[in-house]
């Protein structure tokens, strides 16, 4: 197993005002570890991050609480950060007019990890999503670079909101976390002749195929594979989840994010399992934290997921949405061949090392705020207005 190389700081440190946007940083969501790690590392690589008052992150300083000591703090800033959501907040209009009028013109970043129609999906209404369209298309103007974390992603944001700066960034993981070689927890049983599939994340949210891994379950039991092949789902669950689920699936609940590392060395495989659409846009999380813990994993076809299979030479674990016979094959394929499974697992961690980090996503993202900067200072000589999507 290779270990992560040492971090080295970078030597020209940025100053960045970061607004994370509301979530709960104790609750173990995909978005409170996004942060933390966003922050963990850009503190690690010789940055500073500044929050604004009344919301502290670890590894973050806070802006003075007076408006004008922190009017001071944000001229010294180069860029303000924000970390978008489905609705353009207050926040983020007092962060653009302010750059514009009264700080210098620190630059103006925003970060996407989904398209404004997301909130379609949890409760939001059509005339809320056009009336933020209209919003970001007005505001982003002003807006230097957009990161995204697909491509899909990046042309949504390119041609739906009007912002012609845009970067890919996909997320990652962080291999000194998610190791296999770490504890793995007690509750889980284990050996040669069982193969243990995780599940992690939100299971209330309907992008997630839940009824696909329910189908193919079944089969198992009704196959009498049940016993070969068991199903953790950790995470927070949602109202009849476990209706009418087999024997070999267990429910754990949601889990702290540091704690799930454990789990996952618990595991064999990991399953990103969506329904065609809304998923597309996204850069899964759990598809890095597995890789980073030595799990092979199956899944259903969305763009990132196939890059990062065909990267992986392993295509043929991805199954047809909403296929359960499919899903069935293949993890009774992969119980039959334990040595595939690891093989695979450790060129996933590989992978991870090399590229899908959370130190490449705050260096891509650093690197290109300092190419911006410079180009600011000295107009004419910097790069073009990019539209860097991953080829």
């Amino acid at each position: 197993m290779s270990d992560p190389p040492a971090v080295s700081p970078d030597v020209d440190g940025l100053r960045l005002a970061y607004a994370p946007g509301a979530f709960d940083p104790g609750l173990p969501t995909g978005k409170a570890a996004h942060v933390a790690q966003f922050v963990a590392h850009a503190a690690a690589l010789g940055h500073q991050v500044w929050t604004w008052p009344g919301r502290p992150l670890s590894g973050a300083r806070s802006l003075p609480t007076w408006r004008l000591p922190r009017l001071d703090a944000l001229r010294r800033m180069d860029a303000i950060y924000v970390r978008c959501g489905s609705a353009a907040p207050a926040r983020r209009h007092r962060a653009l007019a302010l750059s514009r009028r009264l700080l210098g013109r620190p630059l103006t970043v925003w970060e996407f990890n989904a398209p404004l129609e997301y909130a379609l999906l949890r409760r939001g209404t059509a005339s809320s999503v056009a009336e933020a369209v209209r919003d970001f298309r007005r505001l982003g103007r002003g807006c230097d670079l957009a990161i995204c974390v697909s491509d899909h992603l990046a042309r949504y944001v390119r041609d739906q909101l009007g912002i012609g700066n845009v970067l890919t960034v996909p997320n990652g993981s962080d291999p000194e976390l998610f190791r296999p070689d770490i504890p793995p927890v007690d509750r889980v049983e284990r050996g040669d002749g069982r193969l243990n599939v995780a599940w992690i994340g939100s299971l209330d949210l309907p992008w997630h195929d839940v009824d696909l891994l329910r189908a193919a379950a079944g089969l198992l039991w009704e196959r009498g594979a049940g016993g070969r092949v068991a199903f953790h789902l950790i995470g927070a669950g949602a109202p009849g989840l476990m209706r009418d689920m087999p024997p070999n699936v267990y429910f754990h609940g949601s889990a702290p994010y540091t704690t799930v590392p454990r789990w996952l060395a618990a595991m064999d495989v990991g399953l990103c399992l969506y329904r065609p659409g809304p998923a597309d846009y996204s850069s899964p999380l759990k598809l890095f934290d597995y890789m980073a813990s030595g799990l092979a994993v199956v899944g259903t076809p969305q763009p990132q997921l196939g890059r990062v299979f065909a990267e992986l030479d392993q295509s043929d674990l991805l199954v047809p949405a909403g296929d359960p016979s499919a899903l069935v094959d293949t993890l009774l394929r992969l119980a039959a061949d334990r040595a595939r499974v690891r093989r695979q697992g450790l060129a996933g961690r590989r992978r991870v090392i090399e590229f899908y980090n959370w130190r490449r996503v705050v260096r891509d993202t650093v690197n290109a705020i300092r190419d911006l900067r410079a180009a600011a200072r000295h107009p004419g000589s910097g790069p073009a207005p990019r539209e860097d999507l991953r080829p």
